[in-house]
């Protein structure tokens, strides 16, 4: 039904633009039923966020918690090491947007992303931290040389003569 129709076009303006998807699509409504638009656990069921993310519903507070569990865990890398410093930078903002923002609504616009995704990539962050720690990506030799090789325009190569 058109109703349907306009009720998931609506829907789908309020998801952060990571998951709007792009260009002009159809939608087809597969019933008639009333969405409140303005019931954010009601929209996350619509788009797959407790499906496919998390089944507890994000809270600033448990947000927070996880974002200064990967800070914690990122002190055991170098501090000279840029992948640390970028880690801080990330955590430390999302933190300042956490304390600024009383409602999950706002911190959740304001980062683009919802709760659950945020918690579940601090969660894959703090499993990552022990692999680069191992692997130490930031310590190269001095003798270590960046292979160069030789650039040849396409044009040159097609106009060459053949053989």
């Amino acid at each position: 039904s058109v109703a349907g129709n306009m009720a998931l076009r609506q829907l789908c303006n309020l998801l952060p633009s990571s998951l709007r998807a792009t260009g002009q699509r159809s939608f087809r409504a597969v019933a008639d039923v009333e969405i409140d638009l303005a019931d954010r656990e009601t929209l996350k069921k619509y788009v797959g966020v407790r499906d496919h993310l998390s089944r507890e519903a994000g809270s600033k507070a448990s947000l927070m918690t996880a974002l200064r569990g990967v800070l914690e865990a990122v002190k055991v890398l170098p501090s000279v090491s840029d992948y640390r410093r970028a880690v801080e930078a990330t955590c430390q903002y999302r933190l300042s947007v956490c304390e600024a923002n009383d409602a999950d609504a706002s911190i959740e616009e304001v980062l683009d992303a919802h709760m659950e995704e945020l918690i579940k990539e601090c969660k894959e962050e703090v499993h990552l931290i022990p692999l680069m720690n191992e692997n130490r990506p930031w310590d190269v030799p001095a003798t270590y040389s960046v292979p160069v090789f030789d650039y040849h325009d396409a044009a040159e190569v097609l106009a060459a003569p053949k053989k």
